[in-house]
C-alpha cells in the first residue's frame, strides 16, 4: 500500500490526530515551571502553552517559506532564451 493511497491518506490522519490528543493530554499532567515570568504573569505554565507555541511556530515558517517561495520565484526564461 502506498503512501498517496486514498485508505492510507486516511489512516495517516487518523494516527496524527491520534497522536496530537496524545501529547495534549499527556502535557496536562507534566509540571511546568515559569520560564517567562513577569509582573506575576506566567503564560508558560498554562497547560497547553508548549504544544501551542510548537503548532503556531510550525505554521509561521510553513507561511513564511510559502511567501519566500511567491517572493523569489523567477520566469521561465529569466537566464535566457534557449
Amino acid at each position: 500500500m502506498k503512501l498517496d493511497d486514498p485508505r492510507m491518506v486516511k489512516w495517516l490522519w487518523l494516527g496524527g490526530m491520534l497522536l496530537l490528543v496524545i501529547v495534549i493530554v499527556v502535557d496536562a499532567f507534566v509540571p511546568h515551571h515559569a520560564h517567562f515570568e513577569r509582573d506575576g504573569v506566567t503564560i508558560d505554565t498554562l497547560p497547553e502553552f508548549f504544544p501551542l507555541y510548537g503548532f503556531l511556530s510550525g505554521f509561521l515558517m510553513v507561511v513564511v517559506a510559502k511567501a519566500l517561495g511567491v517572493a523569489l520565484t523567477r520566469k521561465d526564461n529569466f537566464y535566457g532564451d534557449d
